[in-house]
């Protein structure tokens, strides 16, 4: 697993922008940078330390026998904070195409069976049961995957970017610019990814990290 982990935030040498997706669920049009306020370098509020690898293809058989393609991103959580936490993830994928794909979406129950015998991981947990305590120390680490649909992303898309939300206990309440609406934003990791080359089938495209920084989204 990718060594990449939270603590001093690594930023993007390439990103699609925190203002770009700022908006609550990442939905609707772009919103203004001003106004939004940036998170702590050194945040006071609790944190899950945080652990990933690089997104990979896997094809997966429908119903019909056919060959469905998928990208699934394996994490990992540690609890190192003074007591047990809550771990509710709000994870969404985003692309330099103007592609917003929330997580899970459009995903088939059998399809997490095909990634958990890919990755011969035995304590790999299905991201619906992610939602749930995490207790204190390595021993109590939670794992799972991050999955979505090959066929959600365009074609020519050359940059991706994972949101995760529900890591860290910052918060911020800050006013839409454009309705004047109160939004609540919280700490959320930004992990940018590059997806270099136009391959034929999902299992040979390359994907680099390209780096991570938090937001307030």
């Amino acid at each position: 697993m990718n060594k990449s982990r939270i603590g001093v935030p690594i930023l993007a040498g390439v990103g699609l922008g925190a203002a770009i997706f700022a908006g609550p669920g990442g939905l609707g049009p772009p919103l203004p940078a001003l106004g939004f306020p940036e998170p702590a370098i050194v945040s006071r509020a609790w944190q899950f330390q945080f652990s990933h690898d690089v997104p990979r293809a896997i094809a997966v058989p429908d119903q019909g026998g056919q060959n469905v393609w998928y990208w699934y991103m394996p994490y990992k959580i540690v609890n190192h904070t003074d007591t047990e936490r809550i771990f509710i993830p709000d994870i969404t994928i985003a692309t330099d195409r103007g592609d917003i794909i929330p997580a899970g979406r459009g995903v088939p129950s059998h399809v997490f069976a095909a990634i958990k015998t890919r990755i011969g991981n035995s304590l790999l947990e299905r991201p619906d049961q992610m939602v749930d305590r995490v207790l204190r120390g390595e021993d109590h680490a939670r794992e799972s995957v991050v999955v979505w649909p090959a066929s959600a992303l365009d074609e020519s898309t050359s940059l991706l970017s994972i949101f995760i939300s529900g890591l860290s206990g910052e918060t911020a309440i800050a006013k839409n610019p454009v309705t004047g609406e109160s939004i609540a934003l919280r700490r959320t990791l930004m992990l940018d990814f590059q997806m270099p080359g136009r391959p034929v089938r999902p299992q040979d495209q390359p994907v680099v990290f390209a780096g991570e920084r938090w937001v307030m989204r």
